[in-house]
């Protein structure tokens, strides 16, 4: 049930001519893409950017982040609107002609699209402040490509002051044609957890393996414990994931190595399963290792939690998106993806929903690929969804 209220503007006419600037500024970081962590053009234009249209609280935040404040005039909540600003390790394989100029680094998961929809977002937000009810917080977050940029947004006071009450994030979807928004309540994206074991054995020559503490053949004990546990306590259909990606071992056929390095990744939905897999790792660690007479190393890299939409404002979401976007996009369920996204910390703060906006035209595509490519006009999409969501969130108890 909505309550009446509607801005004192054409939400659908102000995107449209907002859309314009949103593409230049795309376009802009897409050919000047930068690493997590060293995103310092990305960083300062995004600080002049906010500076020239006049938001109070500009600021540079956990090193190379961006946030600001826009308050309505009106009373209402405190919502953080997120978009992740870094670019991934690959070369550009498509011939555009904002392609990337940098070798080597390309944005190809959308980054350089949440960056200049958000600068769209504030800009019409600002503009018409008059009918806002509520504060709005702005974070542009570097460091999403698994560096920790929302936690390290997070620990600097991003939260704070004011107060956020609630946040809404959204990311661009290869897989959905442009004008459709995927969304789902609970888990949106599965945890992830980086792993490098570090075997550590005894040496010598291969025709005397009795001499020796095989690294190799730990190793290979450790991946198959380790993979019956998961496929045997956790394969029954809850989307828990254990890959090995790497196993280098040694430098001549005839010699056993005194070390080995295995690496990989682990997915979960559920926190309870994150822990106990990643517990159940260093108990068959020692079991194996002791069996043997090594020894190893493990050093865990937790890149996200389970991100979880919380359904009481997803529900508000998608009525919101369904009734007053109706003439613009089309809604539909999204299911859970086994990728992992850091906006799972700002989630697990305070209640949250994160939504995908289709983008491609004739085929679907694919990102982190060298050839991922979509079209600027996009844009149009993210942009109207969120500012509506912002000006009607009020409205939908």
């Amino acid at each position: 049930m909505t309550h009446p209220f509607t801005p004192t503007f054409n939400i659908h006419e102000a995107v449209r001519k907002t859309l314009p600037y949103m593409m230049e500024m795309r376009e802009y970081f897409h050919a000047h893409p930068e690493l997590s962590e060293k995103e310092f053009d990305t960083c300062k234009t995004i600080f002049q950017e906010l500076s020239l249209m006049g938001i109070e609280d500009v600021k540079i935040i956990a090193g190379t982040g961006v946030t600001g404040l826009i308050r309505g005039e009106l009373p209402g909540p405190v919502i953080l609107l997120r978009a992740d600003i870094d670019a991934l390790p690959l070369t550009e394989k498509y011939d555009c002609p904002y392609a990337s100029l940098v070798d080597g680094v390309m944005h190809a998961c959308g980054h350089d699209g949440h960056a200049a929809n958000l600068l769209g977002v504030a800009k019409i937000l600002n503009k018409h402040r008059d009918c806002l009810r509520g504060t709005i917080r702005l974070a542009f977050q570097p460091a999403e490509e698994g560096n920790g940029g929302a936690a390290r947004m997070i620990d600097a006071g991003i939260l704070n002051t004011p107060p956020v009450e609630y946040a809404l994030g959204l990311h661009v979807a290869g897989s959905l044609p442009a004008g459709y928004i995927g969304i789902r309540k609970g888990e949106i994206s599965a945890s992830c957890d980086d792993f490098v074991i570090t075997l550590h054995g005894t040496g010598g020559h291969g025709s005397q393996p009795s001499a020796c503490v095989s690294p190799i053949q730990m190793g290979v004990d450790i991946i198959q414990s380790l993979q019956n546990y998961v496929y045997n306590r956790h394969a029954d259909g809850d989307g828990v994931v254990l890959t090995f990606g790497q196993f280098q071992a040694g430098h001549s056929p005839n010699v056993i190595p005194d070390t080995a390095e295995l690496k990989g990744t682990l997915r979960t939905y559920d926190e309870e399963k994150r822990h106990d897999i990643l517990a159940k790792m260093a108990h068959i660690l020692d079991n194996v290792t002791s069996t043997y007479g090594g020894s190893y190393d493990l050093r865990t890299v937790p890149f996200s939690p389970v991100c979880i939409n919380n359904p009481t404002v997803t529900s508000r979401v998608e009525a919101i998106l369904k009734e007053e976007c109706a003439g613009t996009v089309k809604v539909v369920p999204m299911a859970r993806g086994s990728g992992s996204e850091d906006f799972a910390y700002f989630s697990a703060a305070v209640p949250s929903t994160f939504y995908y906006v289709g983008v491609y035209k004739d085929a679907p595509v694919v990102g982190h690929s060298p050839d991922f490519h979509w079209d600027s006009t996009a844009l149009k999409y993210m942009c109207e969804t969120m500012v509506t969501c912002v000006y009607y969130f009020k409205s939908y108890q």
